[in-house]
């Protein structure tokens, strides 16, 4: 394949990628989080609420010592509890969540149906992509 192919694709990923950052990255910044402790409060939010450190860890693929530490900086943050409801966290999040949705929701529809089908057809495909890549580095 060719190489300016590749660059042209690799730019046009990281723009499309930017596309959300504008609404999200204001609202991180200022609570002082990392791109790895968001990832684990929209996991905890989201997928796996109360799950263990451990199963934390093998998720995100670090140590457990390192999930501990993302923890209380989320605790810190008012983010997650380990010992109450973690509503308030939960609130942010969500509230990141949905300015973002709305965000990405304008822009795709700026993009037409069948734009957008094209769109989610590829980004499919770069997903697939990504996951036998990740594999192969796995097996290899």
């Amino acid at each position: 394949m060719d190489d300016q192919l590749l660059d042209r694709a690799l730019r046009a990923y990281a723009r499309a990628l930017a596309v959300a950052d504008p609404i999200r990255i204001p609202i991180w910044e200022e609570r002082g989080l990392t791109m790895p402790q968001l990832r684990l409060a929209f996991i905890l939010l989201y997928e796996r609420d109360g799950a263990a450190v451990s199963e934390l860890a093998e998720r995100l693929r670090v140590n457990p010592s390192t999930v501990t530490g993302f923890t209380d900086r989320l605790a810190r943050q008012r983010l997650v509890d380990r010992r109450r409801d973690p509503e308030d966290g939960r609130r942010v999040l969500q509230g990141i969540d949905v300015a973002s949705r709305a965000y990405m929701y304008e822009i795709f529809r700026r993009l037409g149906p069948e734009r957008l089908r094209a769109l989610i057809d590829l980004l499919e495909e770069l997903a697939e992509a990504a996951a036998q890549a990740e594999n192969a580095s796995v097996t290899a």
